[in-house]
């Protein structure tokens, strides 16, 4: 075999046996990858030799130099933006807050007759706080609806009964009124707002109402003005007979064109207990035993950045009132 490589490799000259020109080529290629091979094997063999070396000795790192490089090695997490609430209210749901409700003072399951409902997700109502308060106050911020004179058929909860009548409500011009409330000593009182249940109207303008409890605990007086009036103030007397609060039953619609809640009328004849007493801390109560919000008029004007018209105490032995409000449970009364 070997004889065979060496003829195959080699050619007959002059009587010599000489290596072919590819012959020549095949044996300087393998002598160039040898010598690359070797060249590798010391240059490993070195580098390994290099490494092997004991690491020279350094002084502890002082605690500066440690913090210096925890801080400059110390990435700072991306934060995850929070998803923004949504103003579509085909994005919201309804949902009934009758199941697993318990008496938080007894412990004891309670079954309301008419449950209400609340929005989800819940910060839809700080939409709610945002134009309650705009509301309280000449403000230019809250223009008058987009549509108006719409009248909407709603159920209405307050009604003597198991039945869940429908009255008519009416989206007026807006806002025109603005009131405080005075106790008998003439101090203004914080009057409390609480959400208390939202219904579907079915109307795509106004898809969604909420009925707002505007609560005044021991009021004997009331200061109104007018926008259109020539008269600044209008006083107006309260009497609390069988509770000792006076709660009114505001209803807000949300108005899909400018993303917005808007404060509309009942229509005449007025539906029954719209104005009604209630005994002292109910407000409080209601809130706790559905997990809804409670605001307060002087808590919601600070928070955005409204400033009250209305002086915080007034002289009652200077009042001319334009009549009196007969607040009892059943509803209400006024006379002159």
């Amino acid at each position: 075999m070997w004889k065979a490589i060496w003829e195959y490799l080699t050619y007959e000259r002059y009587g010599r046996r000489v290596l072919r020109p590819g012959a020549w080529i095949a044996l300087g290629a393998a002598v160039v990858a040898l010598a690359l091979i070797l060249l590798g094997t010391a240059w490993s063999w070195r580098t390994a030799r290099t490494g092997a070396r004991p690491a020279p000795t350094l002084p502890p790192p002082t605690a500066t130099a440690v913090f210096a490089a925890v801080t400059a090695t110390a990435r700072a997490p991306t934060p995850t933006p929070a998803p923004a609430c949504p103003e579509d209210p085909r994005a919201w749901a309804l949902v009934p807050l009758q199941a697993g409700l318990r008496d938080p003072k007894t412990g004891k399951p309670i079954q309301l007759p008419k449950p209400p409902q609340r929005i989800d997700p819940p910060c839809v109502y700080e939409g709610l706080a945002r134009d309650l308060a705009r509301s309280l106050v000449p403000n230019p911020d809250f223009p008058a609806p987009a549509v108006r004179g719409k009248t909407l058929s709603v159920p209405w909860f307050w009604a003597p009964g198991m039945e869940v009548p429908t009255i008519r409500v009416i989206v007026d011009q807006g806002v025109g009124y603005f009131e405080a409330d005075y106790d008998a000593g003439g101090r203004r009182i914080e009057d409390l707002f609480l959400p208390y249940t939202a219904v579907a109207t079915g109307d795509p303008d106004y898809p969604v109402l909420v009925y707002v409890y505007r609560d005044l605990p021991g009021v004997a007086w009331a200061l109104g003005r007018r926008v259109e009036s020539e008269e600044p103030f209008q006083w107006l007397r309260f009497r609390l007979e069988g509770g000792e609060v006076a709660r009114f039953v505001s209803p807000a619609v949300y108005e899909a064109k400018t993303r917005r809640w808007v404060w509309i009328q009942y229509a005449t004849p007025l539906p029954p207990r719209d104005t009604h007493a209630v005994p002292a801390g109910s407000a409080e109560d209601v809130a706790a035993l559905f997990g809804l919000p409670l605001w307060r008029r002087g808590e919601l004007l600070a928070r955005f950045g409204l400033k009250d018209i209305f002086p915080e105490s007034v002289n009652p032995a200077e009042a001319k009132p334009i009549g009196t409000l007969i607040v009892c449970p059943d509803g209400a009364e006024a006379r002159r």
